[in-house]
């Protein structure tokens, strides 16, 4: 028989799945409706339901902790822009997830700076933050400190939502007192895990090939989408950040890590300090120093026209704009943009764009006058401050 032959003869799978559920439904049916004794189904008495008893302590202190602090915790996504043909109807798709904390009432909400890396590195990305009560806004990134794997974003909605997390203190835990986190894992928000603290003064490696010091160890459950998510005391006051785990398998083992507080305090205090002074407004692209395209025999004559842009920062104005970066191929420059004006002011190397950039402010659109492929074009961009990274 061949296998066109067979294919006609045989049932499809899910019609055979259909007959056999209506034939167990039949039995099943047969069952309740005769009784298995086969006594007349009028014997039939319901169960009683036995009263709940008194919660623990343990058990109180859980549930008080959670519905005090989980008005605090966020969750939060990256999303991206897809592309044609894919998506027709400019739709977005997540990612990548993680939690986050209400800092203060002023929209400021803190998490780990890995969490929101795919935003700032990949271009048509967005960060998206979700309260409690599931309203849902669009969040700016406004700096992180690499160091302790910290991240500071600012949102725009209604005061009430913004309930600042309990601080705490790092400095005097001990191995041994329970811990509560409360976290986003596999997308799941406003989970609750409890354990204790295992360790203090951990260091781990991070993703980074960094490493990360000074770490409280918990056997807390913490999986992926926990991290940038509180670790709590038992009096709900936020004693650090979960923000890493050893495991073989990238799923719970045990042994998970929070950045403690102090280290958080410190470093969203250095992020939202330089915020307050005059923060550079940039292009979101670098150009190449002179000196270097000297050494690599681009003509003078071309050098004077203008700046070649070298690096263009994803998702930055830059790269909305849709400028060209540089290649080198051997000694020479290949599809490099050259930006020769920026409002009809001439620029030639970094120097003098900052000069221009000096009197912007961001939100600005400036026109820009790049000779691309031999061909003069201006190109409307959009200012933005400079991202605060430490």
């Amino acid at each position: 028989m061949s296998d066109t032959d067979y294919s006609q003869k045989m049932p499809p799978a899910n019609m055979v799945l259909v007959v056999i559920l209506i034939g167990l439904t039949g039995v099943l049916g047969w069952q309740v409706w005769q009784g298995d004794d086969g006594k007349d189904s009028s014997d039939f008495q319901s169960r009683k339901v036995t009263p709940r008893g008194s919660l623990t302590p343990d058990e109180q202190e859980n549930i008080s902790v959670f519905q005090t602090s989980s008005p605090s915790v966020v969750f939060i996504q990256t999303l991206r822009e897809q592309d044609a043909p894919r998506s027709q109807d400019g739709s977005s798709s997540e990612q990548s997830s993680g939690t986050g904390i209400v800092w203060d009432n002023k929209g400021h909400i803190i998490t780990n700076l890995h969490v929101i890396l795919e935003s700032i590195q990949k271009d048509k990305s967005s960060l998206e933050v979700q309260f409690a009560d599931r309203t849902t806004v669009r969040a700016e990134v406004v700096g992180g400190v690499l160091k302790h794997d910290i991240a500071v974003l600012k949102v725009d909605v209604d005061p009430d939502l913004l309930v600042p997390i309990t601080l705490g203190t790092s400095n005097d835990l001990l191995v041994g007192q329970k811990v509560l986190a409360i976290g986003s894992p596999f997308g799941f928000d406003q989970t609750l895990s409890t354990g204790v603290i295992g360790g203090l003064n951990r260091n781990v490696e991070n993703d980074n090939r960094g490493i990360l010091a000074g770490l409280i160890q918990t056997d807390a459950a913490i999986n992926p989408g926990n991290s940038g998510g509180p670790l709590l005391d038992s009096s709900g006051r936020m004693i650090g950040i979960t923000t890493a785990i050893v495991s073989p398998t990238g799923a719970y083992s045990g042994l998970g890590f929070a950045v403690p507080v102090g280290s958080v305090i410190s470093s969203v205090n250095l992020v939202l300090e330089r915020a307050t002074e005059k923060v550079p407004t940039v292009l979101g692209a670098t150009v190449f120093p002179p000196d270097m395209l000297r050494r690599i025999r681009v003509r003078e004559e071309l050098l004077k026209r203008g700046a070649y842009i070298a690096q263009i920062v994803p998702n930055g104005p830059a790269a909305t704009a849709g400028l060209q970066p540089a290649r080198l191929y051997g000694y020479s420059l290949v599809m490099a943009d050259q930006i020769t004006a920026i409002d009809g002011q001439k620029v030639r190397d970094q120097q003098d764009i900052d000069q221009v950039l000096e009197d912007k402010s961001p939100g600005d659109t400036v026109k820009l006058t790049i000779i691309r492929a031999n061909t003069e074009i201006e190109v409307p961009l959009v200012l933005e401050s400079q991202k605060l990274f430490f």
